[in-house]
């Protein structure tokens, strides 16, 4: 009976315990708490080449899908104007030090500097993004097989269409001018291609190479004074530091054609652009994949080739310009903001 008796108190005393606890306990659905995808035990390092809108938000994307799948990350992100020693700095402790089951590499010259070094050290996957031309950079040997432990998704800019635009918003123009950094991997072949299809609509290209952002506002006032209009290219010390050319461009009065949304908004007339965080989160499926067992060197490179039509009706009315009828249903209007210029 005393025995009974001590297990009904004690019973009674647990639950009261239970019952006047603060604490919700509540059952956790691993596909539920996954975004769609039970938690996986993986960790990845994402490196980020240097800190400017269309990098962050590539970095956004991936950071959603590896939520989603419950993987944990860490991020390097360089500064505005960083140089390719900050990434081979990284890769190289990655190499000695890190656990990581994969590396992500946001930017060309970060996947050019951390590869190498990476695959010459161990077999730890990589996976980037916003790389322009990844059989240039020599990170895979070919796009449909890349052959080493690197996959990605690569932006092919397809600088015709952004020629055919610029030709239809300017008609008579005859004189282009381009700006773009002298170190930069993929300036060769776009240059290339830019004054090969220029030339077929009768339009000449006019140069300005760069070597560091104190550059930029003098080269563009000049550049400026002898040409109808300037286009940009993917260019990360171009695109973290645009805002001095668009503000040459307002004072000169010259259109200005660029190749992100924030560039756009910041003050560019027009410009076909990427979706950078769905690139982003393109990478970050692959990444994903590759942690569940499939091959990098099997996989596939991406070539993203989507662009959408971003026109600043402000710039627009500053030059007495007017979208094209050709142009009307597919432009996407933005105005000018601040707040793009000063985060970019």
């Amino acid at each position: 009976m005393l025995l009974i008796l001590t297990l009904i108190l004690s019973g009674c005393s647990l639950q009261l315990s239970f019952e006047d606890s603060d604490t919700d306990v509540t059952e956790v659905n691993s596909e539920e708490a996954g975004g769609g995808s039970p938690t996986i035990d993986a960790a990845v390092s994402i490196i980020q080449y240097m800190d400017h809108t269309s990098l962050n938000e590539c970095c956004d994307g991936v950071k959603n899908v590896l939520d989603g799948a419950g993987i944990a990350y860490d991020v390097t992100v360089g500064g505005k104007n960083t140089e390719r020693e900050d990434c081979e700095e990284k890769a190289r402790d990655l190499a000695i030090n890190s656990k990581s089951d994969l590396i992500i590499c946001i930017g060309t010259q970060c996947a050019e500097s951390v590869v190498p070094i990476i695959s010459s050290a161990d077999r730890t996957p990589v996976v980037f993004c916003a790389v322009t031309d990844p059989l240039g950079a020599g990170l895979v040997e070919n796009i449909n097989a890349p052959g080493s432990n690197c996959t990605g998704v690569a932006t092919a800019f397809n600088i015709s269409e952004q020629l055919n635009m610029i030709n239809t918003f300017q008609p008579s123009i005859t004189k282009l001018g381009v700006i773009y950094t002298q170190s930069e991997q993929n300036t060769e072949e776009q240059l290339k291609t830019l004054k090969k299809e220029a030339k077929k609509l009768g339009i000449t290209v006019y140069e300005a190479a760069v070597d560091d952002p104190s550059q930029l506002s003098s080269i563009s006032s000049e550049l400026m004074r002898k040409v109808e209009a300037v286009t940009l290219l993917p260019d990360n010390m171009i695109a973290a530091n645009s805002w001095n050319i668009t503000n040459k461009s307002i004072v000169e009065k010259v259109p200005l054609y660029g190749v992100t949304l924030a560039q756009v908004k910041e003050g560019c007339t027009a410009g076909y652009c990427y979706d950078f965080s769905l690139i982003g989160r393109k990478a970050g499926e692959q990444a994903v994949s590759i942690i569940r067992g499939e091959s990098a060197s099997d996989m596939p490179v991406i070539m993203e080739r989507e662009c959408s039509l971003y026109v600043n009706t402000d710039r627009l009315k500053d030059l007495e310009m007017e979208i094209p009828d050709e142009y009307k249903a597919a432009a996407t209007e933005v105005k000018t903001s601040y707040e793009a210029a000063k985060n970019n």
